[in-house]
């Protein structure tokens, strides 16, 4: 059996990362920073690691041009994960355009990463007023914050109510009024999310991550997770699972 605070451990290991493979974890991290405007942690991130010491694999003999390379991979990815968290297409790739010409111009490194900041910067702003039109209340932030922290456990729409102390029914109207979906298919969504990234990049069994996620059974999870991604979560690990991640810290 896994204690409680293995579980929890584990589970935030893998709720909304994309890999844990060291320099690709950390780059997807920092792309899903922006995605969701998390400013002080993508600041935070920004002087931890400088783009020019981010670029471990040259792209190219010449210095200068194989970090205008890098930079337009990291145009082309912000651009992907913005444009999945709601930034309209057509704005999210003129800014890579915008900011691949300007590094094409440049003519020293030091140029091409203030131009690397400038743009994460830019689609960071970008995000930021997104999640600002779509601000939920704060019972609403408040109880999805209680839900990602218990997803370990069986919870209830009773008990995330009264975890923001607000009445179960008019919670539960708040709640689909705010996200469009109910409070019990929020939670199983979750789990399901965070069961495809451990499908994805663990090598947890199937009785282990119904554990971890508090299914009621194994067949139970398996049972959920096929009506809601239309295979089992054995033929989703053979479609999606990377090999280059077995360990688990």
């Amino acid at each position: 059996m896994i204690s409680e605070n293995g579980k929890v451990a584990i589970i935030e290991k893998y709720i909304r990362r994309e890999t844990t493979a060291d320099t690709h974890k950390n780059e997807m991290r920092f792309y899903n920073l922006v995605k969701l405007g998390r400013r002080e942690e993508v600041l935070a991130a920004l002087e931890r690691r400088g783009f020019e010491k981010n670029v471990d694999k040259p792209l190219s003999d010449n210095p200068l041009q194989s970090l205008k390379y890098h930079l337009t991979v990291t145009a082309a990815m912000l651009a992907r994960f913005c444009i999945e968290g709601g930034m309209d297409c057509n704005r999210a790739y003129e800014l890579s355009d915008i900011y691949i010409r300007r590094a094409d111009r440049a003519a020293t490194q030091e140029e091409i990463m203030q131009t690397n900041r400038d743009m994460c910067l830019d689609y960071l702003r970008h995000m930021e007023q997104l999640r600002k039109d779509r601000i939920y209340s704060k019972p609403i932030v408040m109880s999805i914050d209680y839900i990602y922290s218990n997803l370990h456990r069986r919870i209830t729409a009773a008990e995330v109510a009264a975890s923001v102390n607000l009445n179960e029914n008019y919670f539960s109207k708040l709640f689909k009024q705010e996200t469009g979906i109910a409070v019990s298919r929020y939670i199983l969504l979750r789990k399901i999310e965070t069961a495809q990234n451990l499908l994805k990049h663990s090598d947890y069994s199937c009785a282990e991550i119904a554990e971890l996620l508090a299914f009621s059974s194994q067949s139970h999870f398996i049972s959920r997770f096929r009506e809601e991604c239309g295979v089992t979560p054995l033929v989703y690990r053979n479609q999606h699972f990377n090999h280059m991640e077995l360990s688990v810290d």
